[in-house]
């Protein structure tokens, strides 16, 4: 499936916006899909802008699902098992225990599922360490067949989104930061590198150098003396041969 996005320009305006991953990558994808966050919409921007909220009396493309991030999860399962559309439901990563059961299911099921779950950082400040996510990402990497991202910048955010979306047979989770990012990728790029699991971000300046290896928020490609490497997400990784 290839998709047409058409917002890209503005992700290299500016690069020191978070691009959480909500709005401003989703505005430009030709896609039926829908949803929306647990009453954290201004917070994880994950609405459409103009796109209308749903309701009995209203075709909207933004659900207001409310603080409740299980029921959340269970609404976004109902509506891929119904099929039509691709639907999204967005949180806090460490609000992912509430709503984990959901997520185990959408696995267990093989749904088509996007979970948007940003604040993933250690510098949330005001919030304090009952919304630091510690244990979360781990578990959720340990769940069978559920695809984890973390993206570090614009560009991955839009690639993530893109492989998220092309999955047929398996849910994903989108682990996205809080604070400003700085674009780490401002080359044209034809192949959409995250789409291999982890790539080399930038290569050592001469001869051998120690490989760094890093995620999301965590990337720091600035010392010379080392290759750094981007891992966006393991499961897609390639399988390395029995043997």
């Amino acid at each position: 499936m290839n998709l047409t996005i058409e917002v890209v320009d503005i992700f290299l305006i500016d690069d020191a916006k978070r691009f959480q991953g909500g709005s401003k990558s989703l505005d430009g994808v030709a896609l039926p899909v829908l949803g929306g966050a647990a009453d954290l919409v201004e917070s994880t921007t994950t609405e459409f802008k103009g796109g209308g909220v749903f309701s009995a009396t209203h075709a909207g493309r933004n659900v207001a699902f409310g603080i409740r991030e299980h029921a959340m999860g269970s609404i976004v399962n109902g509506i891929a098992l119904h099929g039509g559309f691709r639907p999204y439901g967005g949180s806090f990563l460490v609000f992912t225990d509430y709503c984990r059961p959901s997520i185990r299911l959408s696995a267990m099921m093989g749904l088509r599922v996007v979970y948007v779950m940003t604040h993933d950082s250690i510098g949330l400040g005001e919030d304090g360490p009952t919304h630091q996510p510690i244990e979360q990402l781990a578990g959720l990497r340990a769940m069978p067949n559920l695809c984890v991202f973390r993206p570090a910048d614009a560009v991955e955010t839009l690639e993530c989104w893109q492989c998220a979306l092309e999955q047929r047979e398996r849910p994903s989770v989108l682990a996205l930061s809080r604070q400003n990012l700085p674009a780490l990728r401002v080359e044209d790029a034809a192949e959409n590198l995250c789409a291999r699991g982890a790539y080399v971000l930038r290569p050592a300046d001469g001869g051998e150098a120690r490989v760094r290896i890093g995620k999301g928020s965590g990337i720091n490609p600035q010392s010379a003396k080392f290759q750094a490497a981007q891992k966006a997400c393991m499961k897609f990784l390639p399988k390395r041969p029995a043997g």
